[in-house]
């Protein structure tokens, strides 16, 4: 019977998914980077199964990311000591911005040295995974400071327990070992739209309280939305510059970061928004170390 009703559940929220997909209005150009956008709210509106979760104590929550970041970790442990040096560097910064969010957790940041990982993504209790892929497409630490406050948020806002709470109930998992099974897939898929704006607007206050400039992170959300439209089949005009040309020999891996967030000029227009509304300060943008 429980599972006849989870059935049904996954029914209902796929067909409002993909209501909620045609009727709204995507800021961007008809064509194959729209019909991936428009899959892309479909398929975490569909992974967010609406269910009756107890909320998780601060103390199981960091268990059961503590025991699933040592399951990942062990695929990427960086080993060289260029690699050990950003990860230091990438804590440290961490660190700054995580001192300033709501929920008071061991907040600890990870590197994954591979340039095919374009991508960041947390986990219940305070782990947060960077890939190298989308270090480079960085040009300040201020859009650093930003992207991993957006990854707090996704922790401290609770989607993350949220959704390992919905991934074990659909998949009748119960203990942390079974947990463990979870495909790392499960957190690098993305959140709902709205959640991931949300984290976009926390995150990015999280950054300006630490001290940094809003303009790293517009800046970011710039050059990700150039790249959305290559994506598309467009081309850039005039000649390629190198983090463009790094940027295209990872084009599937660049696909799966779209389809996992809402179009990049959606969320730059928010920001921009937020920036006029909050006057927040811009200090000039700081040097991105060991990139």
């Amino acid at each position: 019977m429980r599972r006849w009703v989870s059935f049904a559940l996954i029914v209902v929220a796929g067909l409002l998914a993909i209501f909620f997909a045609e009727h709204q209005k995507i800021a961007t150009q008809a064509g194959p980077q729209a019909v991936l956008s428009i899959a892309g709210d479909a398929e975490r509106e569909l992974s967010r199964v609406p269910l009756n979760l107890d909320e998780l104590s601060d103390a199981d929550e960091i268990r059961i990311g503590d025991e699933l970041a040592k399951s990942y970790e062990s695929q990427w442990k960086p080993d060289q000591e260029k690699a050990k040096q950003v990860e230091a560097y990438i804590q440290e910064v961490g660190a700054v911005v995580s001192s300033h969010a709501k929920r008071k957790l061991p907040y600890r940041f990870h590197y994954v040295p591979q340039a095919s990982f374009v991508n960041a993504f947390a986990l219940p209790g305070g782990h947060v995974f960077l890939g190298e892929g989308l270090l480079k497409l960085m040009q300040s630490e201020d859009a650093l400071a930003a992207v991993l406050g957006h990854e707090v948020e996704h922790i401290d806002l609770r989607h993350c327990a949220e959704r390992v709470q919905t991934e074990a109930r659909l998949r009748n998992l119960g203990t942390i070992g079974t947990l463990l099974s979870l495909p790392v897939g499960v957190f690098t898929a993305g959140y709902s739209k709205a959640q991931e704006l949300e984290a976009d607007r926390f995150g990015t206050a999280l950054a300006v309280a630490a001290g940094y400039s809003p303009a790293g992170i517009l800046q970011l959300l710039d050059k990700l939305e150039r790249l959305e439209r290559n994506t598309g089949g467009e081309k850039s005009a005039g000649n390629p510059s190198p983090v463009d040309e790094a940027a295209h020999v990872s084009i599937q891996t660049l696909e799966d970061y779209f389809r996992s967030h809402p179009p990049a000029i959606e969320r730059k227009e928010q920001m921009e928004a937020l920036v006029r509304s909050e006057h927040w300060p811009d200090p000039p943008l700081r040097i991105l170390k060991l990139k």
